[in-house]
């Protein structure tokens, strides 16, 4: 098959032709939507970069002064002279058709990354044995994302500088690096969740997530305290709801006294009544959408409830499949946006899906039961623990059990904390069936040792017993007591 990759010349010739007649007005709509990249033709590449550079630079684009560009850069004879030049300001009659011709180079961009996909997944079919679950994931990913960059209708106007100049304007030596004015990220929450943090609560069903992420969302929207986390200011706060009836966490948002003008919520099934959309943050459409949002409405700091209701089509055991968020989350980062993620753990106790996500986050905070062992099981019980260390404190942040009851008769919720015993901690591990040392010292971040001396003294208390295969269980005979 000889046939050329899918590419239209008339749409390309179409963009360079309206920049060239009237910049001012084509040339935002271009920089926003598309990248040299998107050109298939080696000289129409040329010359979108070249048009670019000026444009960066604030100076005039008009036919002379563009000619004479790539007359000084060795340029124009091999873009085709000063003859092709002239016949692409003459090629549209106006610019007012611009946005068409994008639509088209970009089009035929994303049809010729799928054949180039699906010419990869044919030889690897062919291969002899050939690995079918690989070569399905490896095409299930790649159709994904370049579903994901088809979609995705924004280019940064800073990828179009020359990746050369951009290191010559951004490599700095050590001692410019310490004499270097940088702003400081301020605090949000305690000394552990600062400005541009992502991170995330991960507990069991019903363990209490979205009351923690409500509280934090209220405490942070007022300027209050949440338990010994003090917010030292009031910021706003956008709490996407993907699961929560709107009525539910109605009542709880006023329980906990969170209404204030600070706290903003985009609740999946008010959208759904009042525009029909589905709100689905693997969609690049949504993240722009909610990029803007937040920027315009100065958000500091976005909550998502939770991740399996609000990213469809995300395959959480591939790691891939996670770079169709990750370089969302990592451009609120770069934006002073922070986000707590909520998600569900497994059946393992951990946090579900890919170990990959955990790699650029701040902090991991996971909720664990402690209604079993309480007398009061009323609302939500559980106990807060870092299973990955906030990177913003060299401080260690202790365990703490949390309690929230709805007064029945008002609706108010009162929240009750206490500093939680380390090694009540460890024997909630192991209820939860987490049993091997190892293990159990992975998830709490201390040494094997450290364990073993807990484990001691709970054995000398009758509470614990270590099994043939060197496991520890709770300790239900008579010595327990």
């Amino acid at each position: 098959m000889n046939q050329s990759p899918p590419h239209s010349v008339e749409a390309e010739q179409g963009v360079l032709g309206s920049i060239l007649i009237l910049p001012l007005q084509a040339m935002p709509e271009c920089i926003e939507k598309i990248s040299q990249d998107h050109f298939y033709v080696t000289a129409h590449q040329t010359i979108y970069s070249v048009l670019v550079d000026l444009w960066n630079a604030r100076k005039p684009i008009d036919l002379i002064t563009f000619t004479q560009t790539l007359r000084d850069r060795s340029l124009l004879e091999l873009v085709g002279g000063a003859a092709f030049v002239t016949h692409l300001f003459n090629f549209v009659p106006t610019a007012a058709n611009v946005q068409y011709y994008i639509d088209i180079v970009r089009e035929k961009r994303t049809l010729r990354e799928a054949q180039t996909t699906a010419v990869e997944c044919l030889r690897r079919v062919s291969q002899r044995p050939s690995d079918v679950a690989e070569t399905l994931s490896f095409a299930a990913t790649r159709f994904a994302a370049i579903e994901h960059n088809g979609k995705n209708g924004s280019v940064d106007s800073g990828a179009e500088k020359k990746w050369a100049d951009a290191l010559n304007e951004s490599v700095v030596t050590a001692v410019e690096l310490h004499d270097l004015k940088l702003a400081p990220r301020e605090k949000l929450l305690g000394d552990w969740f600062s400005e541009g943090d992502c991170g995330f609560l991960f507990a069991a069903r019903g363990t209490g997530k979205t009351w923690l992420a409500l509280a934090i969302a209220q405490a942070l929207s007022a300027g209050g305290k949440l338990g010994d986390w003090k917010a030292p200011a009031t910021v706003k706060v956008l709490y996407v709801d993907g699961e929560m009836p709107p009525d539910l966490m109605r009542d709880r948002c006023e329980g906990l006294e969170a209404s204030n003008d600070n706290l903003q919520f985009l609740n999946h099934e008010i959208l759904f009544e009042r525009t029909g959309k589905v709100l689905n943050i693997v969609d690049a459409e949504v993240q722009r959408a909610i990029t803007a949002h937040c920027i315009n409405t100065g958000v500091k700091v976005m909550i998502l409830d939770n991740l399996s209701t609000l990213a469809s089509g995300m395959k959480e055991n591939e790691a891939d499949s996670w770079e169709l968020v990750n370089p969302w989350l990592l451009d609120l980062r770069r934006r002073k946006v922070a986000v707590v993620i909520v998600h569900h753990a497994g059946r393992s106790g951990e946090m579900r899906g890919t170990s990959k996500r955990e790699d650029s986050v701040f902090w991991i905070i996971a909720l664990d039961d402690a209604k079993k062992n309480a007398d009061d099981k009323r609302g939500a019980r559980f106990v807060t623990r870092f299973t990955k260390a906030s990177r913003n404190t060299q401080e260690e942040i202790p365990p703490y059990e949390w309690h929230l009851v709805t007064d029945n008769a008002n609706g108010k919720v009162s929240i009750l904390h206490e500093q939680t015993q380390t090694q009540e901690v460890f024997m909630q591990l192991i209820t939860d069936g987490v049993t091997d040392c190892a293990d159990i010292a992975d998830e709490m971040k201390v040494s094997k040792g450290t364990v073993s001396k807990w484990a001691k003294k709970m054995m000398d208390a009758g509470r614990l017993k270590k099994t043939n295969r060197k496991r520890y269980e709770l300790n239900d005979g008579p010595e327990a007591g």
